[in-house]
């Protein structure tokens, strides 16, 4: 009995502790972003007290900085509710059953699904896993991945406001962006894994929390929920993953404005001069800047267009249809539900894609 005691108390302890970590790291994430813009600022006062740099280089700073989150926000407000009310209230299987077996049906089914369901890039890597788990074809599921955070209305709809007058800009992202999503696809057909590219996960670990599974949790228990408790519940889940979303999402878009402020006022315009003679180099350049800054789809337009007249129009498509397809946050996602050797052939195959499509983009609009 005094076993039984203890082990009680051990299981409770650990359970509070596991309460606390998740508390605490639901607490950092509103303070991640504020605690890099701070840092930027305080740097950068610093740097104006020390004379290293003009009056005219923090005003620039902060004027585009400002106006680079002031835009942007609106739209990941947006973006981060749609997505989580799909998340929340849309089943899983509602959105398995639109999706054939057959390759080509699957194929165009998997470009244009991102319209009826707009999810950025932040939330479509859970979703990917879960169709490949109900028994998606891993082309169509990864087609999917790469084509919806670009189709999102959201994003189009940032795109156009990030660029007005030029309705351009949003075709070629649009057309780039699901031509190499089928390039990708297609790929993965004549290349296919050969092996299971999921990891094996147990399965009380697996619960996302999503409300489809609390309910199925309480049948299987013999307590079915009143349904104005379900409904306050499924109002809770949403709000809740819409904060930590937003935040989460947040936090890379300061990271990003406040990066792109920094490149626009420390570095030279003459530089850029001479990178206009080149097309590769510009556009790795903003593959990387993608890559690292790991902003949204409904935001980077904003981050994109304050690079206009310093790089090339085919380069900073590079940084719009790179970026929502691949950055820091999808490896780590992509990572977790799927191995390693899989995610390292998938990086290559969208990388080197993205470079030989949007290179001849480049040189042809050179």
């Amino acid at each position: 009995m005094g076993f039984s005691v203890m082990r009680n108390a051990g299981s409770a302890k650990l359970s509070n502790e596991s309460e606390i970590a998740k508390k605490c790291d639901r607490f950092s994430l509103p303070w991640t972003g504020l605690l890099a813009a701070a840092a930027a600022y305080m740097t950068f006062s610093v740097l104006r007290y020390l004379n290293i740099i003009a009056a005219g280089d923090f005003q620039t700073f902060s004027i585009v900085f400002i106006s680079i989150l002031m835009q942007a926000f609106p739209f990941v407000l947006i973006g981060v509710f749609i997505s989580t009310a799909i998340h929340v209230f849309i089943p899983d299987a509602f959105i398995v059953r639109l999706f054939p077996v057959k390759n080509g049906l699957g194929f165009l089914t998997a470009l244009f699904a991102g319209l009826f369901f707009p999810v950025c890039e932040c939330a479509v890597v859970p979703v990917v896993t879960r169709l490949v788990k109900k028994g998606v074809a891993l082309p169509v599921a990864v087609t999917f991945m790469l084509s919806a955070p670009i189709v999102n209305p959201v994003a189009i709809i940032s795109t156009i406001y990030a660029f007005p007058g030029r309705p351009d800009i949003m075709l070629y992202r649009i057309v780039f962006g699901l031509l190499i999503a089928l390039i990708t696809g297609i790929v993965l057909v004549l290349f296919p894994a050969g092996e299971p590219v999921l990891r094996k996960a147990d399965e009380k670990n697996s619960r996302c929390g999503c409300p489809e599974e609390e309910h199925h949790h309480f049948v299987k228990h013999g307590r079915t929920p009143h349904a104005k408790n379900e409904a306050l519940k499924k109002l809770r889940i949403f709000f809740t993953h819409a904060g930590d979303e937003f935040f989460a999402v947040g936090k890379y878009l300061v990271f990003g404005a406040c990066m792109t402020s920094l490149i626009q006022t420390l570095i030279p315009k003459s530089i850029y001069g001479s990178l206009s003679s080149l097309y590769t180099l510009p556009l790795l350049i903003m593959m990387s800047a993608a890559f690292l800054f790991s902003a949204c789809s409904t935001s980077d337009a904003f981050i994109a267009r304050s690079f206009v007249g310093r790089f090339s129009l085919g380069s900073i498509m590079g940084f719009m249809v790179f970026g929502p397809m691949m950055d820091i946050k999808n490896i780590m996602m992509l990572i977790a539900g799927f191995k390693r050797r899989f995610v390292l052939k998938l990086v290559l195959i969208i990388v080197l894609t993205n470079f030989i499509v949007l290179s001849y983009f480049a040189f042809l609009i050179k």
